[in-house]
């Protein structure tokens, strides 16, 4: 199965869980000595997610208890945006963000034991990433956003949402940040010198996330040096300059490793 955004589980039994055993759902999986993992080990901490880079580095574990009285284990891996949580037998032990981007690759799981190990009812469930749009409301970039924006993002199998979509009885703040932290991408319009626009950018650059950034020609001929490095595409506010657009956006988005083959 491939996934970047979703929801992983299998049953995994062991006749006996000894000291050093382990289960782990393995995700972004690029090679044998690259890719992440998650799951339950009999070592302390108990429950753990992983950074296979050369060398297995630990990015965050919980658990710290001598002895799990179990040798069966359902584990469910839930995988949204930049966070991940795991659920071992229904009961949520381990939340982390994810500090690299997503690849949309290849899911398993490995595990380590002298004795049999039984796994089934391997799973994946599937959910469509999100991109979340930043922009000035209004105008113009109501435009570019429902004839240009939207139609590219769904014709790739995304989620486009923009914070003026968003309902909820939340402050509305609380509503972005927890759609930044959800999005597999970011594209923001950078064009108008507006503060909200830039704050949330700099909340996606924080949190790494992959981000497209749209800048009329003309209004603003040089980005700002702290984000000068986003892939950012230039256009024309014309008829001609909204095809530029749709193709640019397309080749971007295609080009993050995620978004291939969706």
């Amino acid at each position: 199965d491939i996934i970047s955004t979703g929801e992983i589980e299998a049953n995994v039994k062991f006749d006996n869980f000894n000291k050093g055993d382990l289960a782990q759902i393995v995700f972004s999986y690029q090679n044998d000595y690259y890719y992440m993992c998650a799951g339950v080990t009999n070592l302390s901490p108990k429950y753990g997610f992983f950074f296979m880079n050369g060398q297995l580095n630990t990015v965050y574990a919980t658990g710290n208890i001598n002895k799990l009285d179990m040798s069966e284990f359902h584990i469910r891996l839930q995988l949204i945006g930049s966070f991940l949580e795991l659920y071992v037998n229904g009961i949520k032990v381990l939340a982390s963000a994810i500090p690299l981007g997503m690849n949309h690759t290849q899911v398993g799981i490995w595990v380590k034991s002298k004795d049999k190990v039984t796994i089934s009812n391997f799973r994946t469930n599937y959910m469509r990433p999100e991109v979340f749009i930043v922009s000035q409301f209004g105008g113009y970039y109501d435009v570019l956003y429902d004839e240009v924006i939207k139609p590219v993002c769904k014709d790739l199998n995304y989620n486009p949402i923009r914070g003026d979509e968003m309902t909820s009885y939340t402050l509305i703040l609380n509503d972005i940040i927890t759609s930044i932290r959800s999005a597999s991408v970011i594209i923001a319009d950078i064009t108008p010198d507006n503060p909200n626009v830039f704050y949330e950018v700099g909340y996606a650059h924080a949190l790494a996330k992959p981000t497209i950034l749209l800048c009329e020609k003309g209004i603003r001929n040089k980005l700002p040096f702290d984000i000068s490095g986003f892939r950012t595409i230039f256009y024309d506010n014309t008829i001609g300059g909204k095809r530029q657009i749709e193709e640019k956006l397309r080749s971007h988005l295609q080009s993050i490793n995620y978004s291939i083959q969706i």
